[in-house]
């Protein structure tokens, strides 16, 4: 799992790019993101960007020190299912 440093006061797109994993005629039919743990202090998930395999999100907020799980999930059309994540770690950039 990827670590990436997140400033509190920024907004930024953190991506996934599917194409490794998906068959060659296989296509992604739906994508949802969730961050772990979420609250109050956690970052707020803004909008979801899709482009062929490649699934995105910005991402906004957060509380100096804190660690959060990012997770993109994914269906496809051969019935697939599969999650990858990646941790934010919340600080001064």
């Amino acid at each position: 799992m990827s670590i990436y440093l997140k400033d509190p006061s920024s907004s930024v797109d953190y991506s996934i790019d599917w194409r490794a994993w998906l068959s060659d005629t296989e296509t992604i039919t739906s994508s949802t993101w969730s961050i772990d743990p979420a609250g109050a202090s956690a970052p707020s998930l803004g909008a979801e960007n899709a482009a062929d395999t490649i699934r995105s999100i910005f991402v906004s907020g957060g509380t100096l020190g804190q660690r959060h799980r990012l997770t993109c999930s994914i269906q496809t059309d051969a019935g697939r299912t599969v999650d990858r994540s990646l941790t934010i770690r919340i600080a001064e950039r």
